[in-house]
């Protein structure tokens, strides 16, 4: 016998428990393969997703579970790294999906521990577990393969009845996962990005778990337990043997102690509620066109390909983190200064006429930058958008402090990005929103996503706009 860092003794390491496998053992587990779906064929996918849990951390994980049951059965690990996830709790058998070869188990692996490799999706039946545990590989949704995605949304819909927003993050489709591989009375309790708990693309998978009555429980860590990443994370408990109508919030402060949080927004207030636009005035995500390096230039990169404002190019603002926002008004003198002058992207491809010879000249020199970009092959013509209206109000929607940056737009630039723009019916009805926003404390009504760092969703932006017509 030996002991891990948390002084919980288990069995000494074997590797004959490491099991390469080809062969799914459900029918369909075929068309739900990770391997040829875009996501493992990505050659950076496995440096940018394995964020290893500290080993006080998988401590912490285990001690959350011994609150819910004091020995399990059957563990399910998807993405199970090198397995620390086996060590450290009381169960039956633990077996753990790990693709990467490259991959090599901790030493102390015990006996009852098994690390297939596989893809858990195909290989996660009959879906007999009593505990889903781990901390699930996080990866963005735009670097997901389009087929992967498809198909196992598809394949989570067969299982749930429900099909994940195609804006998930690569752990919620594991999330569904563990919902799925768990018996009826099972246990999932998975380290997760905290912000999961208010986000648009988690509301399906939320909204599952609350239809059943499930007991869903988050314990948000107060010292963030990786250093390198910057989202924000927390233990999420599904505890399908128990039942509550609502979710539970607690803090684990830095010496892992463990106490009730009122709201996730770590203050009084209940998050902004989400509502959708109104006629009168109304805020919308700013103009996604494709790859912003070939869409937005420079003054630089406009002047090199002598493109023509106006004809050629239009002004845009897809982001403010460099812009002081000291004055109300977004006028010409600024816009020259903090973005033209200062080298931002902030000319726009103007996709609303027919292209000039010198703008088809330079679609045609950039273009191959898009040929993976879901967004441009999405189009007939992979440049053609659909050019926006001109917003009232230019804002930030992620930021720092009490609330995001915004000014009023004088200079009839398109929101881009991650700036989105507040239409209104007036420029006084604008100028009353602006004063209304600026005054508003975001911060204490929107759950953070990582250090210091908040977004509010484009449907909450519009709950406090109409805070003013109701």
């Amino acid at each position: 016998m030996t002991a891990d860092l948390t002084g919980v003794p288990h069995l000494a390491p074997t590797h004959s428990n490491i099991i390469s496998t080809d062969t799914p053992l459900e029918e369909h587990a075929i068309a739900t393969r990770v391997n040829g779906f875009g996501l493992v064929s990505d050659a950076g996918y496995l440096a940018r997703c394995q964020v290893d849990t500290p080993l006080n951390i998988v401590a912490v994980v285990w001690g959350i579970v011994a609150r819910y049951r004091a020995k399990v059965g059957k563990v399910f690990d998807a993405g199970a790294g090198d397995g620390r996830f086996s060590v450290g709790g009381s169960y039956d058998q633990y077996v753990g999906y790990e693709l990467d070869s490259r991959r090599i188990p901790v030493a102390s692996l015990p006996g009852n521990a098994t690390i297939l490799r596989s893809d858990a999706f195909a290989h996660a039946g009959p879906f007999d577990f009593d505990l889903a545990i781990g901390n699930p590989p996080y990866v963005r949704h735009h670097d997901l393969g389009d087929e992967w995605r498809d198909h196992i949304s598809a394949w989570i819909k067969s299982r749930t009845g429900v099909r994940p927003s195609g804006w998930s993050n690569a752990y919620l489709y594991f999330f569904w996962l563990a919902l799925i591989a768990t018996v009826d009375d099972g246990l999932v309790v998975y380290l997760v990005p905290f912000d999961w708990v208010s986000r648009p693309a988690a509301k399906s998978l939320r909204k599952y778990i609350a239809d059943r009555g499930w007991k869903l429980d988050i314990y948000r860590f107060d010292k963030e337990p990786f250093e390198s990443v910057l989202t924000t994370a927390c233990v999420v408990v599904v505890d399908k043997r128990q039942r509550a109508d609502k979710a539970s919030y607690f803090r684990i402060d830095r010496d892992n102690g463990i106490s009730t949080l009122q709201s996730p927004t770590l203050s009084e207030h209940q998050p902004l509620a989400y509502k959708n636009c109104i006629d009168t005035a109304y805020a919308r995500r700013g103009l996604s066109p494709g790859d912003q390096t070939v869409f937005l230039l420079t003054e630089d990169e406009r002047i090199q390909n002598q493109l023509i404002v106006g004809r050629d190019v239009v002004r845009a603002v897809s982001t403010f983190r460099w812009t002081s926002c000291n004055q109300i008004k977004l006028t010409d003198a600024f816009f020259e200064k903090n973005f033209v002058h200062a080298g931002v992207r902030c000319w726009l491809i103007n996709s609303s006429s027919v292209p000039s010879a010198v703008l088809t000249a330079y679609l045609e020199k950039y273009g191959h930058l898009c040929q993976d970009n879901s967004t441009c092959r999405s189009r007939n013509e992979w440049w053609k958008f659909t050019m926006p209206e001109v917003p009232r109000i230019l804002y930030s929607s992620g930021f720092r402090g009490r609330g995001p940056k915004a000014m009023i737009n004088q200079v009839g630039a398109i929101a881009v990005g991650a700036v989105c723009g507040i239409y209104a019916s007036s420029e006084t009805t604008a100028r009353t929103i602006f004063d209304h926003i600026q005054a508003f404390d975001f911060s204490t009504q929107v759950v953070a996503m990582s250090k210091g760092f908040t977004k509010v969703e484009v449907n909450q932006m519009n709950g406090v706009v109409q805070s003013l017509f109701e």
